[in-house]
């Protein structure tokens, strides 16, 4: 009865990178008067420091050449980039609002705001920029991602296979809509679409250590181990620090019977990782299996020191608490599994009474 936790982490490939957008300096025309010609040099210098990535002074020079015309939009639009990288997000949706209010019909606008809103946890506000943002450029591959990513946020996985179908059908490049898709396709449990999917990701990109790990625990699922070893170890071989990747390894080596493989898998992970409880009660299954039920016990004391309310940890402990003749502590360890919803632990409970 000893429960093992992969955890088959549905990573998402979304990266908020850096804003390249600012838009071109301005050509100054002869007819415009003092002020304006003076707002569009401060306004060029805005630019150049932004392209240096001195964003305080940007942000300042900006600020100057609103002071001299309120209703420069440029600058606005370019402040708020600036105020976004800076790490000013009130300021850049502040910003951004300015800019839309001159030209609603700018669809980066919506969708740089709507990046602004998802970093600030307003997922509401940025999924309705980002379906703006569609509504003015329908094949806009990123604003239809970002819109799957929450659809998937909020569980409804069904939306979300349908955004991310929309962004790779506007840019058939874009592998962290594979990726995502496959993951949300996984949740459905439509194991080959989302094996299917992965393996698009990665022919478009073959570095994406979080894929070959989401694939590895696609074909675990299919039960081909083989198969989930190899992605594993691909995922692992990309980034030596993946703490996902090695527990996931590690259960593999489980599910195959390589129990010591496993505990140093599950090592590897814990020490990438101090507060895994996960890994932890994995790595007391593995010393169960080879009758180490010292070690067993004290890595389910480590799960329940970290997570009080983790159901099998307690199981597990009481299952090696029985075979170490402590039968007291073993009925406890297993009517607390029962009360926090164990599976399969009613029955040992009734040789206690």
């Amino acid at each position: 009865m000893n429960r093992l936790k992969a955890t088959t982490l549905l990573t998402l490939g979304m990266i908020m990178t850096s804003i390249s957008f600012a838009q071109d300096s301005i050509v100054q025309a002869t007819i415009l008067d003092s002020a304006d010609v003076q707002a569009d040099k401060i306004y060029n210098s805005g630019i150049k420091e932004y392209q240096n990535k001195n964003y305080k002074a940007a942000i300042n020079d900006f600020t100057k050449s609103l002071e001299l015309r309120a209703d420069f939009e440029p600058a606005y639009f370019n402040r708020a980039i600036c105020k976004s990288e800076d790490g000013d997000l009130p300021g850049a949706i502040a910003d951004f609002d300015k800019s839309i209010a001159y030209a609603a019909v700018n669809e980066e606008t919506w969708y740089l705001r709507g990046q602004a809103k998802y970093k600030s946890n307003d997922s509401e506000g940025a999924f309705a920029d980002f379906n703006q943002t569609t509504k003015l450029k329908p094949n806009h591959a990123q604003a239809h991602y970002y819109k799957g990513v929450i659809n998937f946020e909020a569980k409804d996985y069904e939306r979300a296979i349908e955004d991310f179908t929309k962004a790779v059908n506007a840019d058939k490049g874009h592998a962290y809509a594979y990726n995502d898709r496959g993951s949300a396709k996984r949740q459905m449990d439509n194991i080959d679409g989302a094996i299917i999917d992965y393996n698009k990701a990665l022919l478009i990109d073959n570095k994406m250590a979080f894929t070959h790990n989401n694939l590895g625990s696609a074909l675990r699922k299919k039960g081909d181990l083989k198969g989930a070893l190899m992605s594993y170890s691909k995922a692992i071989s990309l980034d030596n620090k993946y703490y996902i990747a090695y527990n996931n390894r590690g259960s593999v080596y489980f599910d195959s019977g390589d129990y010591q493989e496993a505990i140093e898998d599950f090592s590897k992970t814990v020490e990438l990782k101090a507060d895994y409880a996960f890994a932890y009660n994995n790595r007391a299954s593995a010393k169960f299996k080879l009758k180490d039920y010292k070690g067993c016990i004290e890595d389910c004391s480590k799960a329940i020191e970290i997570d009080p309310n983790y159901p099998y940890a307690y199981q597990n402990r009481g299952n090696a608490k029985e075979l170490m003749r402590d039968d007291l502590g073993a009925c406890a360890d297993w009517k607390m599994a029962d009360e926090l919803g164990a599976e399969g632990v009613k029955s040992f409970i009734g040789a206690c009474n």
